[in-house]
């Protein structure tokens, strides 16, 4: 897997520009911060390319151009530069080149290329070569699927539940399985069809996919015979989509979105793509209808294939695009109501799988909703949310971290334990084994400490959307961020509720679920939390979607407890409690399997007769030893009675 080049990461503080790189025992924590937030415009990409000779052609998503770095190359021939619209990242698909907008801005402006360019274009090269080689090598131990006969599909097919269709093995004819046929190697390729990564799926985890090499820039795609490869693409979020609009025979090309995540580099593979169709449900599509030309993309959701007479191929054709819908009747609304009924477990979201007791409770974390979580001092706010968010990172949700009162290499720590299990100081051993299981989580770190700016926060949150496909954003803490505004007028109140309509705004319009970690008002210690104990005005409670309070109640009683109350469930009502027991080794919450086999008396009986029955001896003793033999006999008898009757009086107790 090809590892991104280490950067300094910038954001400015109270009083001056602090440099931070994030480097967590020599492993990159992924940051954002305010030197990843693009400071240009359109207008400003496509002057300066003029201005420098490069001919610009406008695209959907990208401006092309040809190429500073290879276009000298006879080799590489006529290569082309895509250069991102919004963000001024640019990728060239023939000399396997990309960066943000500064490096090609400094290609294009000097006449002689830096020598730290000269090494970070180097460095993309020896990648490339390396991915290359592995790649190769997969092909040398692995067999293609158009190479298997119809039998040994029909049994992969049933092995990874795939729906079967008698030319599935030519829909799959690029993709490699492994000599024991229990892993499946799916090649990702550029806009010039050049295999750049590859995603492995294994048997009994298709969930959980893997994406090796330069994955961040490739799809998979198959493409049906006898049409234009520009023609028409339908992006679907499974292979079994996939697979079931092949075997109708839908006109284009089939292009796999693993989790319906696009990332912007992956725009230029689909420039040449004159309509675009997006197959699935319009919550999870959102984000990637954002990203795409209006005029050129249509939806076809689920409810509309179940409930439509017409066949797919007239749906894809007809399909119609989904932004900026107007939803006045309830005409306009069935769909949407038919596709919540029809997949309710979905509509549920996420399940926690460390939390079994608060997903019954909630249902799921569902995206598009303002979560506000909340407790007294010193209980483990920080480290629940981390626990809760790294349960739904592990389950492919992306997910952006704001730590504004600890630092990033601390809150880290705390995950990276929880997610191992075991306290690190002590398996010092495996430290590298835990660190690069954690790494590929797709868990984001704002490059944030302190107080900052709400304008300069929502910026950085905006780009890391758009950049990285952010499902879940946390906020630790509201408190921090006050004060700083670039208007001071008004109380603390107001620039509290600022942040809060500035999130909850967010979080509706971006699709995108937003926990809040915010104090509570100083209350006597007797007294039990509630939502009107939020500091600030009643606006947090009112505008969230859910209120979590951390109830903890062990200095004040002698058998107290830490819980967890549900105290607001705007998705389903359901209220209740969370017990939270704290495990310090692993440093987590999570609920431990209650050992429900009760020791039956029978059993203990038989094992009291086994341990003091008195056996028969193979040798003859003497009477004075027969004697003392009986008296010993006897006080045991005495004793275990005693013993017995204790362990069947506890076992009525209990």
């Amino acid at each position: 897997m090809l590892q991104p080049l280490k950067a300094y990461r910038f954001f400015i503080s109270k009083t001056h520009v602090k440099l931070c790189y994030c480097n967590f025992i020599k492993h990159d924590i992924h940051s954002v911060g305010l030197n990843d937030i693009p400071k240009i415009t359109v207008t400003d990409i496509r002057k300066l390319l003029r201005q420098k000779g490069f001919a610009v052609q406008d695209g959907y998503t990208s401006f092309t151009t040809k190429c500073a770095i290879c276009s000298g190359d006879e080799k590489k021939g006529d290569s082309k530069i895509y250069v991102n619209k919004r963000t001024g990242y640019f990728v060239c698909p023939k000399c396997d080149v990309h960066g943000d907008w500064n490096i090609l801005e400094r290609l294009v402006k000097r006449a002689k290329i830096e020598a730290t360019i000269k090494d970070y274009i180097e460095k993309m090269h020896q990648n490339a070569c390396q991915f290359q080689k592995d790649w190769q090598n997969i092909l040398d131990n692995t067999k293609s699927m158009s190479q298997l006969n119809e039998k040994d599909v029909l049994d992969i097919f049933r092995l990874f539940e795939y729906p079967y269709h008698h030319e599935a093995n030519k829909v799959m004819s690029d993709v490699r399985i492994s000599t024991d046929h229990t892993t499946l190697y799916f090649p990702l390729r550029n806009a010039v069809e050049k295999v750049i990564g590859y995603r492995k799926l294994q048997a009994g985890r298709e969930e959980e996919a893997e994406s090796h090499g330069m994955h961040s820039a490739g799809l998979f795609w198959c493409k049906a015979h006898k049409v234009s490869h520009n023609a028409q693409a339908i992006l679907v979020p499974s292979i079994q989509d996939v697979l079931h609009l092949a075997a109708h025979k839908i006109p284009g090309s089939l292009v796999w979105l693993n989790n319906c995540n696009l990332p912007p580099v992956v725009l230029p593979t689909l420039e040449g793509y004159q309509k675009l169709c997006l197959w699935g449900d319009w919550d999870n599509m959102r984000t990637v209808a954002e990203k795409l030309g209006e005029e050129r993309y249509g939806l076809v959701t689920a409810s509309e294939t179940a409930a439509a007479n017409l066949s797919l191929k007239t749906l894809v054709s007809e399909a119609k695009p989904a932004a900026h819908r107007s939803i006045t009747t309830f005409s306009a609304l069935r769909d949407d109501v038919y596709a919540e009924l029809t997949n309710i477990d979905k509509v549920r979201g996420v399940k926690w799988r460390r939390f079994p007791a608060l997903t019954r409770l909630l249902g799921g974390h569902r995206r598009g909703e303002l979560t506000i979580l909340t407790g007294p001092t010193g209980c483990g706010k920080t480290t629940l949310c981390a626990e809760m968010s790294l349960d739904l990172a592990q389950q492919g949700v992306n997910t952006l971290w704001g730590s504004f009162e600890i630092r990033n290499s601390r809150l880290a720590r705390t995950m990276l334990q929880q997610f191992a299990g075991v306290p690190l100081e002590q398996n010092l051993q495996n430290f590298h084994k835990y660190a690069d299981d954690f790494e590929k989580l797709p868990i984001y770190y704002l490059a944030f400490h302190g107080q900052q700016p709400i304008k300069v926060v929502m910026e950085a949150v905006e780009h890391a959307r758009y950049m990285h496909d952010i499902a879940h954003v946390v906020v630790d803490n509201v408190q921090f961020m006050l004060g700083l505004g670039e208007e001071r007028e008004g109380d603390r109140y107001q620039r509290q509720d600022t942040v809060v309509a500035a999130f909850r705004t967010f979080a509706t319009a971006r699709h995108c679920h937003v926990t809040l970690v915010m104090h509570p008002r100083k209350e006597r210690e007797s007294e039990d939390l509630s939502t009107s104990s939020i500091f600030g005005s009643a606006k947090a409670s009112q505008e969230a979607d859910n209120v979590l309070i951390i109830q903890d109640k062990r200095l004040t009683a002698v058998r107290g407890k830490k819980y967890l109350q549900v105290a607001k469930n705007r998705y389903s009502g359901d209220l209740g409690i969370v017990p939270l027991d704290f495990e310090k080794d692993s440093l987590s919450y999570q609920s431990k399997k209650k050992n429900k086999t009760k020791e039956d008396p029978d059993k203990l009986l038989d094992q009291y007769f086994e341990a003091y029955s008195i056996n028969d001896q193979n040798y003859d003793i003497s009477e004075t030893n027969k004697s003392n033999e009986i008296n010993k006999s006897q006080n045991k008898k005495q004793s275990a009675t005693t013993y017995l009757s204790g362990i069947l009086n506890l076992n009525r107790t209990s």
